[in-house]
């Protein structure tokens, strides 16, 4: 259920950027594109989720909210994990000035989707919003906090602790995990995911904040499936338009958005044979698979062919 004008203008003031001010009123959105009602975004951004839903999804579109007629439900009952996370995603896009150069359709796609890939549908972002809306606001003064790759560093240098991020585990990284434990909720509890799960947990609390995230990797080394499969994220960059990739610290630790060569697997012994690359996406229309190493026969997960963009950069490493 959509809730109109849910940020005050005193909520809106404590942007993490002081050189940045908001130049919506309260009861908006800031795009790129300019100024959007938040009752307009929310209605354009449930459309787009709902007429993008996977053939599994469409089975329980009402646990996540969808309904093909709008009726009140007293006992709250039209509310779901998509439509309860779209209002925390507008919230989001209102308050982290970061996300106001983002593109409405960016939002849409990559920010307020509530999965990545086929993992199980779970009510993910009250709690990851809790824990890394946190994590900012209780960031030592002299934190650089003022643009995405800011967010993105501290974030991941924080988020993956108990102490530093009040979520209920620490979590590490355990090969071979994936499809036992990659939905958010399940690395949580047991405290450790493959590359897969750490991705979407990463990717899934960058979003809480309004940084669009997706997952990418490739499902066969040099194009055989018995060289193992790898996932990651990339991270979407309002100032040039362009993603950019890096690993969760549990995968790997010390990397940046803005050195290819700075991750293990990005080197032209990785790139042999023509190893390819692809990244998750919602929209249905994409005429592009992602490939899923752990299910590789399931053609209706949309992707974007990311190959000649692995395979120019990672060739000069």
């Amino acid at each position: 259920m959509v809730r109109f004008g849910v940020i005050a203008l005193a909520a809106l003031a404590i942007s993490l950027s002081d050189a940045a001010e908001p130049t919506c009123s309260t009861d908006e959105v800031q795009f790129a594109e300019g100024c959007v009602k938040y009752e307009d975004a929310f209605q354009q951004t449930y459309d787009f989720l709902y007429s993008n839903l996977p053939s599994w999804d469409k089975t329980n579109k009402q646990s996540l909210g969808f309904h093909d007629s709008v009726t009140p439900d007293t006992d709250g009952l039209d509310d779901g994990i998509a439509t309860l996370g779209l209002n925390i995603s507008l919230d989001a896009q209102q308050k982290y000035s970061w996300a106001w150069d983002l593109p409405q359709d960016i939002f849409q796609e990559y920010v307020a989707t509530y999965a990545h890939v086929n993992e199980a549908r779970v009510d993910w972002r009250p709690m990851l919003s809790t824990a890394t809306s946190s994590i900012l606001d209780n960031a030592p003064s002299d934190t650089a906090l003022d643009t995405v790759e800011d967010a993105v560093y501290y974030i991941n240098s924080q988020m993956w602790h108990t102490e530093t991020s009040g979520l209920i585990n620490n979590v590490t990284f355990k090969s071979s995990q994936t499809p036992l434990i990659y939905d958010p909720m399940s690395t949580l509890v047991f405290g450790y995911a493959s590359c897969t799960g750490v991705s979407i947990l990463f990717a899934d609390a960058l979003k809480t904040v309004g940084i669009a995230a997706r997952v990418s990797g490739t499902p066969a080394w040099n194009g055989v499936y018995e060289n193992g499969n790898h996932n990651w994220i990339e991270v979407y960059l309002p100032e040039t338009g362009e993603w950019a990739f890096m690993e969760s610290n549990p995968a790997g630790g010390g990397e940046t958005l803005s050195n290819p060569c700075d991750k293990w697997f990005c080197s032209p012994a990785k790139m042999a044979n023509g190893t390819k690359f692809y990244s998750s996406r919602f929209e249905s229309t994409s005429s592009t698979v992602y490939p899923m190493a752990w299910d590789l026969e399931n053609l209706e997960v949309p992707g974007d062919d990311r190959t000649d963009y692995y395979q120019d950069a990672c060739n000069k490493c």
